[in-house]
């Protein structure tokens, strides 16, 4: 029985070391995989790494735009600002002139008026005219009648001197 139970041990021995050499065989292959997951994580915190790279140059284009926009938006509402105040002017100037230009309607409506006068003055003016050139010729006529006159005057002075000095 010895032989018989040593044989059984042994058999059971054998299966136990087969089972040990399946769990070794079982354990190298999860140590392989291990390694390969190992070696995966490491290539995934080298992608992660990059891809932390990556995101924080994003972030600084990203934090550069901010400021470019901000910047650009600065000069906009300073452009807005200046623009507003030229609208400003431009409606002042545009108020000046509608006021310039019913001063203007108001005047032109005296225009007939002021042509009327005009007319008025220049047929005054004709009257007149004509009323000089009549008192023109009526001078040159006495003018003309003073002379012979004067000279009657002259010629009959010097005929009462010449009977003075003759008597």
């Amino acid at each position: 029985m010895s032989d018989v139970i040593l044989q059984q041990i042994l058999a059971e021995l054998q299966g136990v070391k087969s089972e040990i050499n399946g769990m070794k065989t079982e354990i190298s292959g999860m140590k392989t995989e291990i390694s390969g997951m190992k070696t995966e994580i490491s290539g995934m915190k080298t992608e992660i790494s990059g891809m932390k790279t990556e995101i924080s140059g994003i972030k600084s284009d990203v934090n550069n735009l901010k400021s470019e926009f901000a910047a650009f938006k600065s000069e906009i509402v300073g452009e807005l600002v200046i623009i507003k105040d030229e609208i400003e002017n431009i409606k002042a100037d545009i108020f000046t002139i509608k006021a310039d230009i019913e001063s203007i309607k108001e005047d032109t409506k005296l225009i007939p008026l002021i042509q009327q006068a005009v007319s008025e003055v220049n047929t005054e003016v004709v009257a007149g005219r004509d009323s000089l050139e009549r008192i023109d010729r009526s001078l040159r006529g006495h003018d003309a009648t003073l002379d012979i006159l004067a000279r009657r005057s002259i010629d009959q002075e010097a005929e009462l001197k010449r009977l003075a000095a003759s008597a």
